[in-house]
């Protein structure tokens, strides 16, 4: 049974086949939805995947031949192929259609940033545990990405997710993104708007380079961005039965087959590491599958400095911590070779990134121009935009 009841504003179908009534085009869509999560068996389409005319007129027509079958299958006091607004064969529907979490936007999702540029990826995958001075500037391009963002059903806690996975492939592995704390920046984030196509883009897009780093990276990897709200992101954090679910109707999605999830990776930025956390803690038969965690400057947030995530890179998770300011301090006589590769090879592998190894970075001038600031949040500013990338390209198993 559907998880709430999915109405429509006006009749759809072509009543006794000769008259049509409203057809609405969001009407036709919830309609389609619904005959989509209705086996053949009870009258509906699941098992064709979603095959429907584009072309207005023959859609109709399939809509209201629909319609007939279910009225027919279900013994319908009434067969006319017409759906009523809250109607009976309506009400049947929604009681026989399978719960779908998500449904997908039908446009293409406009991502929008902050306005940051000047954000280069890192040279080579390797440089953050070779090399103190970090490299900037890939050369060639990443490879090209699909998005697509879903409306969610209210049992999900988050109005929107967004997803984005190399062009023509099936992803390999799917990447959850656990957003920072939004109350801090209400006054950006106080439209509907700006949460969807900022707060979500802000990590697509944006100046978490979501999208890039998987491009870079050369995996076929899924980023799945739930949409921040001032309370979280919902299920994400703790609700294991509706995740599964909804990264199943993703992949399904995505894919056009059903088939076993493949590995997750899971990623926080800020406090995010809290939320992070909650899910491995949450969701213990998805946690198993988690073939690579990264963190990025969560130490930076002194209230999560417990937080260790030594325990999921136990059972088998790689484990990346991206650190700044928290950066591990040196041993005595200790040569910067030496430290990288101490703090590298802990468990969970430690990346530090402290203010000597940014100097190559275009923004590395805002610590003169504003130092105050860059003193305080600089690396924890600019560490997703290029860490991800490295964490991707060095996890082994996607």
């Amino acid at each position: 049974m559907a998880l709430t009841f999915t109405d429509i504003s006006a009749p759809v179908g072509i009543r006794n086949g000769q008259t049509p009534v409203g057809n609405k085009p969001g009407d036709l869509e919830i309609v389609k939805d619904l005959f989509d999560r209705i086996s053949m068996d009870n009258g509906g389409s699941a098992e064709l995947f979603g095959v429907w005319s584009k072309n207005r007129d023959d859609l109709i027509q399939e809509v209201t031949d629909q319609i007939i079958t279910f009225q027919t299958k279900n013994g319908m006091k009434v067969i006319d192929g017409v759906l009523d607004r809250s109607g009976g064969t309506l009400k049947l529907m929604n009681k026989l259609a399978s719960d779908r979490l998500l449904t997908r936007m039908l446009a293409e999702p406009k991502w929008e940033d902050w306005g940051y540029d000047n954000l280069p990826p890192l040279s080579t995958d390797k440089a953050p545990e070779t090399m103190w001075e970090l490299p900037f500037g890939h050369t060639g391009s990443p490879g090209k990405m699909s998005t697509r963002a879903y409306e969610c059903d209210k049992a999900m806690g988050t109005p929107h997710v967004g997803v984005g996975w190399p062009d023509g492939v099936k992803p390999s592995a799917y990447l959850l993104y656990f957003h920072h704390s939004i109350g801090q920046e209400g006054a950006d984030y106080a439209s509907s708007g700006a949460r969807f196509s900022k707060g979500i883009g802000d990590y697509m897009i944006g100046r978490m380079k979501g999208l890039d780093s998987i491009g870079w990276s050369g995996k076929n990897v899924c980023l799945v961005v739930p949409e921040p709200t001032f309370s979280g992101q919902g299920v994400f954090e703790h609700n294991e039965k509706l995740v599964t679910e909804a990264l199943k109707e993703i992949d399904a999605d995505i894919t056009g087959e059903t088939r076993d999830l493949p590995p997750l990776l899971v990623a926080s930025y800020s406090d995010g590491l809290g939320r992070m956390n909650s899910f491995m803690s949450s969701c213990p038969n998805l946690r198993k599958t988690v073939q690579g965690m990264y963190d990025f400057d969560g130490l930076l947030v002194t209230r999560f400095a417990s937080i260790t995530l030594a325990n999921w890179a136990k059972g088998g998770a790689q484990v990346f911590r991206y650190v700044g300011n928290s950066s591990p301090g040196f041993l005595p006589k200790e040569t910067r070779q030496f430290y990288l590769a101490r703090c590298v090879n802990q468990s969970p592998k430690v990346i530090p990134l402290p203010k000597s190894r940014w100097v190559n970075h275009p923004r590395y001038p805002e610590f003169t121009t504003n130092p105050g600031w860059a003193a305080r949040w600089w690396m924890h500013f600019y560490i997703p935009s290029c860490m991800l990338y490295h964490g991707l390209a060095n996890t082994n198993g996607i």
